[in-house]
């Protein structure tokens, strides 16, 4: 006969343990395979952290303090403001130009470090033709060329490393560059300030610190290979590509018939023609302040707070800039803070001409809101902006995007800027901006309604 062993509970007892130890032995595997990936992550995270502090470190020992140079050197309002324009209208043409370069060779890390090093180059040789006002001016413009690919590129890169959870947090990494600028243009402008230094110091700084963020760049930024292959993998994946062929004309048509990338390329523009006129002549305006009641004497080491709360209003709306846009979204963050640009006029415009608490609570708080303004604004829009573009154009999206804020928007403010303070004054000219862009605000928020009225129901 043909007996059936029967299976004793002692077999089966054995046969449950094996199978539980199997699924233990996977489950931890697969916690070790998390904790490894996370780790890996955060470390990358960091490394992106140190990049943005030592870039911005280096920037903020210097440029802020150019208007102030040039102001040193005897150029009038009127010139400060022609040469203040030459960086927009260089950026405008040169911006997208790099972003193409950078996105069709798929080469971003190369381009970002050999144009953040010419850059530098560049701006260090502005010390030597503090004189001729013809020189400098070439020096601004090759500066300008080449500088004008580093922030976009950079900001691509970063963006475009992160999934889609992740760039809401692109704010918090980013504000390590403000701590960095804050840092840095809070040091240098005591240095510049104290009569045994100078302004010659600070373009010594400034090269030494660029020499650091080379070194960080090359270190933190991914390889052009990852790069190239990162960018066909989400091309392919979104169906943008065939046979790796990129139709270049129609993806450009494309974008720039999308009616909700232009309306933020348009809000950028307009806050960066207003945040332009301020940064070029607000300092302008604290230093002839303090000259006219002789307190030049402390004027570095105010200069310097107003620079703390300047870096404080930035690194916090970085830090909640992701929590904004979950609630309202990228496009309502912008749109407050469109609402808000005409503050920062009135806080400038309206301190008095006393040196009282009330008049230093007015700069600092102008400080403060310029910052969170500019920190609000560059976080939803490149976040919106990489979120509805192609893949293989989110370098030179970003590009155009940078040349709408530091191109026409600043070309337009330091013209209008300069030549507004030469007849009416600083002050007045904040004051008359700060109401032309409440009655745009109001017109836009009129016709907004109108629209919506007359829409078909």
């Amino acid at each position: 006969k043909n007996m059936c062993c029967p299976v004793t509970a002692k077999q089966t007892g054995r046969a449950d343990t094996a199978d539980m130890l199997t699924k233990r032995a996977a489950h931890q595997a697969n916690n070790a395979s998390e904790t490894t990936m996370e780790t890996t992550k955060q470390s990358s995270l960091n490394k992106i952290r140190l990049l943005y502090f030592f870039f911005r470190f280096s920037t903020g020992s210097l440029i802020p303090f150019m208007p102030l140079f040039m102001s040193s050197c005897g150029f009038t309002h009127e010139e400060i403001g022609r040469l203040q324009a030459i960086r927009p209208i260089v950026t405008m043409v040169s911006a997208p130009f790099w972003g193409a370069l950078s996105d069709r060779t798929g080469k971003k890390k190369l381009i970002l470090i050999s144009t953040f090093l010419i850059s530098a180059i560049c701006r260090l040789s502005c010390a030597f033709f503090k004189d001729d006002m013809q020189q400098f001016a070439v020096a601004l413009c090759l500066t300008s060329v080449f500088y004008a690919a580093v922030t976009c590129l950079l900001d691509s890169i970063v963006v475009s490393s992160l999934n889609s959870k992740e760039r809401l947090n692109f704010g918090k990494l980013r504000l390590w560059g403000e701590l960095g600028n804050g840092i840095s243009s809070t040091l240098m402008m005591n240095v510049c300030s104290n009569e045994a230094y100078g302004f010659e110091h600070l373009f010594v700084v400034h090269g030494i610190t660029a020499a650091v963020a080379v070194v960080f760049m090359i270190l933190c930024t991914p390889s052009n290979q990852y790069n190239q292959n990162q960018a066909k993998q989400m091309t392919k994946a979104n169906g943008s590509c065939n046979n790796d062929i990129i139709d270049w004309r129609r993806s450009l048509l494309d974008v720039f018939t999308n009616a909700e990338i232009a309306s933020i390329l348009g809000a950028v523009a307009v806050t960066g023609c207003s945040i332009s006129v301020l940064e070029n002549f607000s300092y302008i305006n604290i230093k002839s302040l303090y000259k006219a009641h002789g307190q030049e004497n402390v004027l570095g080491q105010e200069i310097s707070m107003y620079r703390v709360f300047h870096t404080c209003g930035g690194m916090l709306t970085w830090y909640y800039s992701g929590t904004w846009q979950k609630k309202i979204g990228p496009n309502g963050v912008i749109i407050a803070s469109l609402c808000c640009v005409p503050l920062i006029f009135f806080l400038y415009a309206g301190v008095g001409d006393g040196l009282d608490v009330r008049t230093k609570i007015g700069f600092a708080m102008a400080e403060a809101t310029r910052s969170a303004i500019f920190a609000a604004m560059w976080s939803s829009a490149t976040i919106r902006v990489n979120m509805i573009c192609p893949p293989h154009m989110t370098a030179v999206l970003q590009a155009i995007m940078d040349a709408s804020y530091r191109g026409v928007g600043s070309t337009v403010g330091a013209y209008v800027g300069g030549a507004m303070c030469k007849k009416i004054g600083i002050a007045n000219t904040f004051t008359l901006i700060g109401k032309g862009f409440v009655s745009l605000l109001c017109g836009a928020l009129f016709l907004s309604s109108q629209v919506k009225s007359n829409a078909p129901k």
